[in-house]
Formats: C-alpha cells, sequence, structure tokens
C-alpha cells in the first residue's frame, strides 16, 4: 500500500537523540501518510532496544556491521513504499506540520524533484541550507580557509532569504532532504562512491541534469543538533571533503576542471606542509601539527594519483 512519505533515518550510537527525532515525527505529522524506518548501524547503547520498545510503528533495520551514508539510506530507498523520500539525521527535532508541508508543496509543484528546507540550530541560529554546485573558485576559498570572510563565514552557502518564498537552487542541506520517487526512479539511487561530504551535492545534480528542479523552502524548517568540529578534527575534515570534491569533479566536470582541481590541492597542501611541518618539528602544538601533516600529505598524494587511496581508513574511522 502506497504512503506519502518514506524517512529514511540512520542511527549510530545516538539513543537519545533519536528518541526526540522520533517522538517529533510521530507527534507532528497530522495530513500526510508516513513510514519511518530506522537503520540501527551496529549500535551498541541499546538504540535498537529502544526504538522496538517505545516506537513499535517504524520499521527498524538492524545491520551487523557499520556502513557509511549512502549505504544505509540505500537500504530504505530500496524497499520504501512512499511517493516521496525523505533522508533525515537522527540528531534532528522537526517542528510540527514539518512534513505535511513538504507534502503539500511537492504535490503542487510536479516539477520539483527536491525540496530542502531551512536548517537551525538548536538556539533558533541557522547553519546552512543550500548553495551553488562546487566550482573551482568555490574549492580554493574553501581550501585556503577564505570562506569565513564570505556570506557571514557561512560561504559557499546562503542566508536565509527575507521573503520567505521558495526557490529554486542547485542542492540542499542532506540533514533533511525530500526526493519524488519518479526522480530517483529516474537517476538511481544515492552513489556509495561518496563515503562521506558531497553525496547530497551528486544526488541534486543528477536530479537537476534529468530535468527536475530542485527547491529550497525557507518557511520549512528543522532543528539540527550538529555537533561543531574541533580544532583537532578539522584537519581530517578537509581531507574527506577534499577527497568528495575530487569525485564529485571527475564524475561530472570533465578532466580539464579536474586537473585545475587537483593543481588547487596540491599548492595549498604544499603550502600547509612547509607552515605545519615546521611547527611539528619544534613541538609547537604537536598533537594538531602532527593531524595537519598527516592529511595535508595525503592530500597532496590523491592530488597527485588516486582520490580513492585512503577509502579503506575512511569506512573505518568515524
Amino acid at each position: 500500500m502506497e504512503v506519502d512519505l518514506t524517512v529514511s533515518i540512520i542511527n549510530t550510537d545516538n539513543r537519545d537523540l533519536l528518541r526526540d527525532c522520533l517522538r517529533s515525527i510521530f507527534e507532528g505529522t497530522r495530513r500526510a501518510s508516513l513510514e519511518v524506518y530506522v537503520v540501527d548501524n551496529a549500535c551498541t547503547d541499546g538504540s535498537a532496544g529502544m526504538v522496538e520498545q517505545e516506537f513499535p510503528q517504524a520499521r527498524l533495520i538492524r545491520n551487523p556491521h557499520r556502513l557509511r551514508f549512502c549505504a544505509n539510506h540505500n537500504q530504505v530507498l530500496r524497499q520504501g513504499r512512499g511517493r516521496y523520500l525523505l533522508i533525515l539525521n537522527e540528531d534532528t527535532v522537526i517542528p510540527p506540520g514539518t512534513f505535511d508541508d513538504l507534502v503539500a508543496f511537492m504535490d503542487a509543484h510536479p516539477e520539483a524533484g527536491v525540496a530542502g528546507v531551512t536548517v537551525l540550530n538548536p538556539d533558533g541560529t541557522l547553519q546552512y541550507s543550500y548553495a551553488r554546485f562546487p566550482s573551482l573558485r568555490s574549492c580554493l576559498m574553501l581550501t585556503l580557509s577564505l570562506n569565513r570572510f564570505l556570506n557571514g563565514g557561512h560561504y559557499p552557502f546562503f542566508p536565509r532569504p527575507e521573503d520567505g518564498r521558495p526557490r529554486e537552487v542547485d542542492w540542499t542541506n542532506g540533514a533533511c532532504l525530500l526526493v519524488r520517487r519518479e526522480a530517483m526512479e529516474q537517476v538511481g539511487l544515492l552513489d556509495e562512491s561518496f563515503l562521506i561530504y558531497a553525496e547530497e551535492t551528486d544526488w541534486c545534480y543528477r536530479i537537476k541534469r534529468a530535468g527536475w528542479k530542485v527547491y529550497y523552502l525557507p518557511r520549512v524548517s528543522i532543528y539540527h543538533y550538529q555537533g561543531k568540529a574541533t580544532s583537532q578534527a578539522r584537519p581530517r575534515r578537509r581531507f574527506r571533503i577534499n577527497r568528495s570534491a575530487l569525485l564529485f569533479f571527475r564524475k561530472h566536470y570533465g578532466w580539464l576542471r579536474t586537473l585545475g582541481l587537483r593543481l588547487i590541492l596540491l599548492l595549498t597542501s604544499i603550502g600547509r606542509l612547509l607552515v605545519w611541518g615546521p611547527l611539528y618539528l619544534v613541538g609547537w602544538r604537536r598533537s594538531l601539527a602532527r593531524l595537519e601533516v598527516t592529511y595535508n600529505w595525503r592530500t597532496m598524494l590523491v592530488s597527485l594519483w588516486r582520490d580513492d587511496m585512503f577509502d579503506a581508513e575512511l569506512m573505518q574511522i568515524g
């Protein structure tokens, strides 16, 4: 039996956040019919038992070992019955009526293949919600950390529009992303080559190329309890973003622009190594300097050779 909305949630040892997320979904959705899948990503905190006991209406998928973002969601996308399919982070809270509004918008706009929402921090401040597709300029700004001086520090993302009207965009935040079934069936599932970062960008790119529109709905919002990256985590995060950017360019932009990105990453990683290498040798902030040297060295290698050469390790670490 068809339903309006299939919701796919991956949980990795976030039992309490997952409980809040599920409660907000089931208490706040009134008009739209829905099925909610929870993918238990080899959790060790009792999350699966909590779901079975407190939310028996949710469908639980237990993974014996941990998988990445796309592989987890694709399990649900293959079997979901909804006219629309929504990927959702477990560390989100859904205000009442959010899913009803999303379904109503998609019903009223048959040209829409994707709809995204405004993503807020718990205190109501704005997280990034939508952006243009990656370019050499945006990658250069991010690699040099110049993005902090543009768009209020949110570059390449855009601020919430003041008029509140839905607008067509390139791609939206994958913390809460709704896709029309026909669009997914036309372009395929999430690409599991993207281990982390850029998977929603790639999906939106393929959907737009197939002739569908991607919309951002400023007045529809969720709360996202995303942790802030520490200085120790930033080098690894930057490496992962660079790896995904290379894959995206190679897949969609051709060899010339991919070569341009490789040169950007090569030169900036060499520059960072020239700064952080001596700092590591003299013992200044040694743990951070070691991470900077490690991940900039790896960025230099992937820019010269293959962007997947460290994937086996990326599959293991959190």
